[in-house]
């Protein structure tokens, strides 16, 4: 802030202490004789009252600024006028809107609670000049650590540092033997009233009724604070799970693309700073309607770096032992619905790999590209379109086929094309014209002259083909991925990674997905653990897969793709396999569960979200957890 006054900000290392009183005596003594000050309060506890008595250039200062704060309260006392942020106030904001507004010959003070100095001090258009600390004895450990430390990131931050102990009179210990004091006074005043005859009360009677008094207010106290955390508790549960609830809900706009076809701003994107924004304001609101104060809520993201924040923790205080705050916690994340195992795998003859679903019916992951697309323009014209047969094991064409033992009609197993993955059967028999007139332009071909409802998918590979899933129009590479691989695939690497698909019959949105969250497409990353390249491989899994440089991302992608083709034939489910991918095989087939590893859970949602856009996986895919 350029001001002529300094910004002060004050702050106590391990709670909350005297801050508020320190702030209006250092914006006092900064007002001088004849002067005012302005002190802003976050995140303290409890009312401030204002003097009888105030000066009246505080007072002109409280009547210019009450017209244009009327989201905060106003205070006037001695010559000092405090501003308190309401609930619907940024802090930040306010801060920096002050050091504009007040004039430069005012001093400005910040009073903040521990959970909002980070926030001030890490914006550059509200951060202090100076810093004052409020501590207790230096020499008490972990406090003078933590002092220390704050000490020297003020300093780098370029912010004057002082520090000073808590003022005498004021620490628990002390206030707890007022208490006492107060207690027992009208006891023994009694005590020296009592007659010579009936002898005075000995040390040993006024212990007892010391220990009796001290028992019952630990007793109350313990019972308040215990009914108390409990409360509080339950209210950073709540706010965690409407923090993931809105990140759930917001997920199809954060990952719709940022950009329209024709190069226009897509309305439907969602930013991830407004993603994890309305999380943010989603916990504050429900702490708020259960009792808790905004600026005591904190909020943070764990995972905020990552392209799909899946995990969100609320932090609020329930009180304090001593000089320490008793913070309650609770984590809240995105996690696979149970029972969901993903894109369900076709098997028994023709087509072998991941089915999308559509309208309760499975077809190859292209040919429900060119559906949904044929489906959309069918609604335009006012015409409905349904499926009422799409993929069919051969099994279930041997049941059908006994029930209908005609081969004009049904085709026996083993012939139908059906099995492949790319024929449907659609109705009703009112669209049948239209359908006629404008399937082929989707890909579709009627595929006989005496069933106007049977369509095969001919735009693609040809029905039953290896990799038959992941190609599209055969007019070049970027043609083929069109539809296939989400948008977020760099151009460099979309080939290499359809031709894995293709190679291992696997999705490869699903590559695409795992490389994103993996390794966001780097080449040459490296993980804490010693994970290597693209594909993040660990050197003996590498090995195994005569991988021999994990970094050479085309070698990489092709070991990847083989690697989830095996787990999801062992597994069955895609996200066993992911969970496998992550965590190690053997720690998913001991339980043939996904085990309860944070990290892997987290990375498991993130990838069910990313999965073929997400769009059409959130709802099924993703559910809430309270972890703790």
């Amino acid at each position: 802030m350029d001001r002529a006054a300094p910004v002060l900000a004050i702050t106590r290392v391990g709670g909350t202490g005297d801050i508020r009183k320190k702030a209006l005596a250092e914006a006092d003594r900064q007002a001088g004789r004849d002067g005012c000050a302005v002190v802003v309060e976050v995140g303290l506890p409890g009312s401030v009252i204002p003097t009888l008595f105030a000066s009246a250039g505080a007072k002109e200062l409280q009547e210019a600024l009450t017209d244009e704060l009327p989201d905060c309260e106003l205070v006037v006392r001695g010559r000092v006028c405090l501003i308190r942020p309401g609930e619907e106030a940024e802090p930040a904001s306010l801060i920096a809107f002050l050091g504009e507004a007040v004039p430069v010959e005012v001093p400005l003070v910040l009073a903040l609670g521990p959970g909002l100095y980070r926030e001030i001090i890490e914006d550059p258009a509200c951060r202090p000049d100076s810093v004052l600390f409020l501590s207790v004895d230096e020499q008490e450990g972990i406090i003078s650590d933590l002092l220390a430390v704050a000490r020297a990131e003020a300093r780098e931050l370029g912010m004057d540092v002082t520090a000073a102990p808590e003022p005498e009179g004021h620490s628990s210990l002390r206030r707890f033997g007022a208490v006492v004091h107060r207690l027992l006074e009208p006891l023994s005043g009694r005590a020296r009233a009592a007659s010579d005859e009936r002898a005075q009360v000995t040390p040993l009677a006024l212990g007892a009724v010391f220990l009796i008094v001290v028992s019952t207010v630990a007793l109350i106290a313990l019972a308040g604070a215990v009914t108390g955390k409990a409360r509080v508790q339950r209210t950073s549960d709540l706010a965690s799970l409407a923090s993931a609830r809105s990140m759930r809900d917001d997920l199809p706009r954060l990952l719709a693309p940022p950009t329209l076809p024709n190069g226009l701003p897509n309305p439907a994107h969602l930013p991830k700073s407004r993603y994890l924004g309305r999380a943010r304001l989603a916990a504050v609101r429900t702490a708020i309607g259960n009792g808790a104060g905004a600026f005591r809520t904190v909020v943070s993201f764990p995972d905020a770096g990552s392209v799909v924040p899946v995990r969100t923790i609320v932090r609020i205080p329930a009180g304090q032992t001593g000089r320490r705050p008793v913070m309650t916690e609770a984590e809240a994340r995105l996690s696979v619905s149970p029972g969901f195992t993903g894109l369900p795998i076709a098997a028994g003859g023709g087509y072998s790999g991941p089915l999308a679903v559509r309208q309760g019916e499975g077809m190859r992951p292209d040919v429900a590209f060119a559906f949904d697309r044929l489906v959309a323009a069918a609604r335009r014209a006012g015409v409905t379109i349904t499926v009422t047969s799409g993929y069919r094991s051969d099994a279930e064409q041997a049941a059908l086929f006994r029930a209908n033992p005609d081969p004009r009609w049904v085709a026996p197993p083993g012939k139908s094309l059906h099995r492949c993955g790319t024929e449907l059967d659609l109705g009703p028999p009112s669209a049948y014209g239209w359908l006629a007139a404008n399937a082929p332009r989707f890909g579709f071909t009627k595929r006989y002259s005496w069933e106007p409802w049977h369509f095969g998918f001919t735009a693609g590979p040809p029905p039953c083909s290896p990799g038959a899933a992941f190609g599209a129009a055969r007019k070049g590479p970027e043609r083929s991925t069109q539809g296939v691989l989400p948008d977020f695939v760099p151009a460099r690497f979309r080939a290499p990674i359809l031709r894995s698909a293709m190679r291992w019959n696997v999705s490869p949105g699903l590559l695409a997905a795992q490389l994103l969250a993996e390794s966001n497409f780097n080449p040459r990353a490296v993980s804490s653990a010693g994970a290597m390249g693209i594909a993040q491989f660990m050197p003996a899994t590498a090995a195994s897969y005569g991988l021999g440089d994990p970094f050479d991302p085309i070698a990489s992608i092709n070991a990847q793709a083989r690697m989830m083709s095996e787990l999801i034939r062992r597994f069955r489910s895609i996200p066993l396999a992911l969970a496998a991918y992550n965590a190690g095989p053997g720690a998913v087939g001991s339980c043939n569960c996904v085990p309860p590893y944070p990290e892997t859970r987290a990375y498991l949602a993130r990838i069910m979200a990313l999965i073929d856009g997400s769009v059409s996986m959130v709802g099924p895919a993703l559910g809430i957890e309270l972890v703790r």
